[in-house]
């Protein structure tokens, strides 16, 4: 009993002050930073994500201009193959045991 008379007369005080300022600092504040723009991420972020959309825009580019003739050509292959007829498949569609039996 005495130990724990004197473990909250110790803690009590601290706990207390705990609890009181927790819901006023559960969201941290942002530190301020000396420069009006910022610390200078944002820019380093806007030039890795601009030169990567330059990069894809100039690499699809140079494939589409490049490929146009392949295109072409495997298109003329495709719509050069013969074409067979369609026939429809035979309605109702037999069962298993039907094949067997047959």
């Amino acid at each position: 009993m005495f130990s724990c008379r004197a473990a909250w007369q110790r803690c009590g005080p601290l706990a207390r002050k705990a609890a009181y300022r927790l819901p006023r600092d559960v969201v941290q504040r942002r530190q301020m930073s000396s420069v009006p723009g910022g610390s200078g991420e944002n820019i380093v972020y806007a030039l890795l994500c601009g030169g990567a959309f330059v990069g894809a825009v100039s690499y699809a580019y140079s494939t589409v201009k490049t490929d146009h003739a392949r295109f072409n050509d495997r298109v003329a292959e495709i719509y050069g193959r013969p074409k067979s007829e369609w026939v429809p498949k035979p309605w109702p569609p037999k069962s298993r045991d039907e094949d067997e039996e047959v």
